[in-house]
């Protein structure tokens, strides 16, 4: 198969792409609920282990930065099963469970490293996403800062697929997926795909920011657990099926596009 077939496996419109890759997710569906249970169970080991914490003091933030960087293992793995998996679907090649399972632990080394590089750059960036207050911070400039980084936010999801599906698994694969990552998505003809992309990168956040706040209000014990953590292994893989779908259709748009390297049959 060629790339050419593979473009036409793959939907051209924004609605089909999301169309695709939510058919995607729900064709390992049972693959990808194991691994978001797995996910849960990594962030509640560390909720039982680090000593409780309210939100916006030292000991809370420290507490989330934990989680975060914890769970980060755990979502890597999912975000490149999720992402082989789509990919082998737009080859018209889709893989068994065991397949996608293996090809994932393969690719999850160079994985964790790029999510930890993502991650990273989305902490330190998020001061400017709206989402807290920011002292000294006029809330005007909030209103140009915001988007563009809801836009940086939406590229980052885009580095773990593009490492996961590299052909090159070495180390030198997180430089140049992240790189490609950038190059794609600020293609003119991707840009405004890339804010659609944004716009859904941030949907969990959103809801991560409302839950926890509404706990907190409510004084529920664990709010920072139960408001971030459940909506990340829920959505984690959604989002990165929806991800791929536009990474690949990134490529194409900007003539990039390379048939995936499909998972070898276990």
């Amino acid at each position: 198969m060629n790339a050419a077939d593979e473009s036409e496996r793959l939907p051209h419109s924004v609605g089909g792409l999301l169309g695709f890759a939510l058919g995607a997710w729900f064709a390992n569906a049972p693959l990808y609920i194991a691994l978001a249970i797995g996910v849960f169970a990594a962030y509640s080991a560390v909720e039982y282990l680090v000593p409780s914490a309210r939100p916006q003091t030292p000991l809370g933030d420290f507490k989330l930065y934990v989680l975060l960087y914890t769970g980060l293992f755990a979502d890597s793995l999912v975000v490149a099963a999720v992402a082989i998996g789509v990919a082998a679907r737009a080859a018209g090649a889709p893989a068994s469970p065991a397949t996608l399972a293996g090809a994932a632990v393969e690719r999850w080394l160079p994985v964790i490293a790029v999510t930890f590089l993502a991650q990273t750059v989305a902490l330190l960036t998020s001061p400017l996403a709206g989402f807290t207050q920011v002292t000294g911070m006029p809330r005007g400039v909030l209103y140009v800062t915001a988007p563009l980084t809801w836009i940086l936010w939406g590229i980052l999801t885009l580095t773990g697929p593009f490492v996961a599906l590299g052909a090159n698994r070495g180390l030198f694969s997180v430089i140049i997926g992240f790189g490609r990552a950038f190059a794609v998505s600020l293609d003119r003809r991707n840009v405004l795909r890339l804010c659609v992309l944004g716009a859904v990168a941030v949907l969990p956040i959103v809801l991560q920011t409302a839950l926890q706040n509404f706990l907190v209000q409510r004084h529920v014990r664990h709010a920072i657990f139960w408001g971030n953590e459940p909506v990340d292994a829920i959505t984690i893989g959604p989002l990165t099926a929806v991800a791929t779908a536009f990474a690949l259709d990134f490529a194409r748009r900007a003539g990039l596009l390379e048939k995936p390297q499909p998972p070898a049959s276990g």
